[in-house]
């Protein structure tokens, strides 16, 4: 090396140091993102699922279901699909009921369309009405694995 190139790689060098370890920072700051409670906001939250549960709408629900769901959340809803073993964020247990009772309709509809971590966004690929069949296809889920609990959708 020559003192000319010398004082150059040296720099380089110390930068893009310095942004490997803000890249990494950042990943490890948005990684514990995905641990934090999913809460969805009060407006979604008070939304009412405009779908009734028509065993029509939760036939096309059960189709979408496999079609986009069941990797993760298994074909009970479980959390236990094939995609959940290399998963750090577990994917929801549908048909724990303290889950599913602690979410409203709109609270589902909208972390279904939202999406966080591996949780895919899904409102740029299902419409609102299929979205809000997956809601009642969710309450569905949990009713027929707590068959002896009242599963009013709040």
């Amino acid at each position: 090396m020559n003192k000319k190139t010398s004082p150059w790689l040296t720099r380089t060098l110390v930068v893009c140091t310095v942004i490997a370890v803000l890249c990494f920072a950042a990943g490890r700051l948005l990684a514990a993102d995905d641990y934090k409670p999913w809460v969805a906001p009060d407006d979604a939250k008070k939304l009412k699922n405009p779908v009734p549960a028509t065993p029509e709408n939760l036939a096309t629900a059960a189709d979408l279901f496999m079609d986009h769901c069941v990797l993760c959340h298994g074909d009970k809803g479980k959390g236990d699909g094939i995609a959940s073993q290399s998963s750090k964020v577990p994917p929801a247990n549908f048909t724990d009921p303290k889950l599913i009772d602690a979410e409203t309709d709109g609270g589902l509809f909208w972390k279904i369309s939202e999406g966080r971590g591996p949780m895919p966004t899904w409102k740029d690929v299902l419409s609102e009405k299929e979205r809000w069949e997956l809601v009642n296809y969710i309450r569905k889920l949990n009713k027929d694995a707590n068959p002896n609990k009242d599963a009013n959708p709040k």
